[in-house]
């Protein structure tokens, strides 16, 4: 099958992109266009699109939200500053008064730097406190300001304590104190209000990103939403899905037989849907349809003109349904083709194969018959509608003691696995060194410790290989013996069968 591509966009998309395989590309879209298919009969669930809208809407509200909480705590930090720096002061003015009511000397200087240091201490700890911990340069911008004023205040200390303490040197150092501690509160509500405007600023710049890509996400949204609807009322058309089955069904043949030459001749006229064409076997007219009903006759009889034109055997294939008039897997033989119909294939590849088998064997053998000697051996129709009830029955048979053995050897197997006796095992294996025979080899009388041992064993076990070479030589005897006896009977009977008309 040869594709030709002649749109530059999609030639000029592969150019540019040179890391992408055009095939692999091909096949992903296949994958979502089956994915889509299996649905194609319902109407498009809008619950994840809504599901996203109404997250969307719910970012919004929540950046607004988040807005109003940072101005809020904008507020609130610079009021639990400024009211904090005043009960600090409050504190140290009262607790200076109290240290002056002493009248012995020697104890002021110290009580009067012990709350000097108690104040810069709560200080700190309010600023740590009141300001985010992620505004450490703020943090630390105003630490330094109330270290200038705990420099200040500390000098004017020793200045007062250097002189005489009265009510006027007292009410000038209170005095300067306020006027210092005031022009630090300012210096830092400065600070403050700069570094959260900065912050707010930058938080607003962010949200109208989030705000812009939100809109731009619902944006995409409503075209994702508005293209899958338009691809699905596409996929809606039934020519449009039995042409996505044929394809499928070509990727199965073609994966069967990689040799052969499968080729689409739908829009050929009485070619049916797709050609199978092999070296040294008949080539194969295939019949594909994805009815959700039973196929009508009049399609039988369409595929059999076909087959008188083509002069070819064939495989009619109901993917999802029965064929009206016809048994599964029923074989018929028409002008010397092969004709084969099989129901709810579902594009399984067991079920394509065995249809072309019986078509590769019973041509073989009609071939065989008709190269032979003029002595000819009509079959009656009605020998040869028992004949194929018979295949039928066998092909049916086959399948269930085919399922019937795997099942009674999986229960077996798990049934013999669970025959054990670990509470005496473990007794004995604190008593003994032993191997359970869990793990014996089949062909001789090695015992492994393990399944891995077991399994490493008889990759090489000479006794294992030594009958499998055994059992092929008889095999080859056998098959060698048959032949010569077909042989003969060939030459003594000279027989044809052919079919009655």
């Amino acid at each position: 099958m040869k594709v030709e591509i002649k749109n530059k966009r999609i030639i000029n998309f592969f150019n540019e992109n040179s890391n992408l395989d055009l095939e692999s590309t091909l096949l992903k879209f296949v994958e979502i266009m089956e994915m889509l298919h299996e649905n194609m009969n319902s109407t498009m669930n809008n619950t994840t699109v809504l599901d996203i809208l109404d997250n969307l809407k719910s970012m919004n509200s929540k950046i607004d939200l988040v807005s109003s909480n940072v101005e809020k705590i904008n507020g609130e930090t610079q009021t639990q500053f400024t009211l904090k720096m005043g009960e600090l002061k409050k504190d140290y003015v009262e607790e200076l008064k109290m240290v002056l009511t002493c009248n012995v000397s020697d104890k002021i200087e110290p009580m009067f730097k012990e709350q000097n240091a108690a104040l810069f201490e709560k200080t700190n700890n309010m600023i740590t406190n009141i300001i985010p911990k992620n505004e450490e340069v703020v943090a630390n911008r105003i630490e330094s300001v109330m270290k200038d004023l705990y420099k200040n205040v500390a000098e004017d200390t020793k200045s007062l304590l250097s002189s005489a303490v009265n009510e006027e040197t007292l009410t000038k150092y209170l005095t300067e104190f306020d006027n210092k501690i005031t022009k630090s509160i300012e210096s830092s509500q400065t600070i403050l209000n700069t570094a959260l405007s900065t912050t707010e600023q930058r938080l607003e710049t962010r949200m109208d990103n989030i705000r812009e890509l939100s809109t731009t996400s619902t944006q995409a949204t409503d075209i994702l939403n508005s293209s899958v609807h338009t691809l699905l009322n596409k996929f809606e058309n039934s020519s449009a899905k039995g042409k996505m089955s044929e394809n499928l069904t070509i990727d199965v043949l073609e994966s069967l037989y990689p040799s052969a030459e499968v080729v689409s001749v739908g829009q050929t006229k009485e070619t049916g849907d797709v050609m199978l064409t092999r070296m040294n076997k008949p080539k194969i007219l295939v019949e594909n349809k994805h009815w959700t009903r039973a196929v009508a006759q009049t399609e039988v009889v369409k595929f059999i003109r076909d087959i008188e034109v083509q002069k070819c055997s064939g495989v009619f294939l109901s993917q999802n349904s029965k064929i009206t008039t016809k048994q599964n897997y029923e074989i018929d033989l028409h002008n010397g083709n092969v004709l084969v119909y099989v129901h709810d294939v579902h594009n399984d590849p067991e079920k394509i194969k065995i249809a072309v088998d019986i078509i590769d064997h019973l041509r073989e053998k009609l071939d065989e018959y008709a190269d032979s000697a003029s002595d000819v051996d009509n079959i009656p129709k009605e020998t040869l509608e028992y004949i194929n009830t018979e295949y039928q029955s066998f092909v049916t048979a086959k399948a269930g003691i085919t399922k019937l053995s795997k099942e009674f050897h999986r229960n077996l197997t798990k049934q013999l696995d669970d025959i054990s006796m670990p509470s005496l095992e473990g007794f004995l294996a604190t008593k003994f060194s032993f191997s359970s025979n869990k793990y014996s080899c089949e062909y001789c009388a090695f015992v492994g410790k393990n399944q891995q041992s077991k399994s490493a064993h008889l990759r090489g076990c000479p006794v294992r290989k030594r009958k499998e070479l055994e059992q092929k030589e008889k095999e080859a005897k056998t098959t060698q013996s048959d032949d010569e006896s077909e042989g003969k009977d060939d030459e003594d009977n000279q027989i044809t069968f052919t079919v009655a008309t």
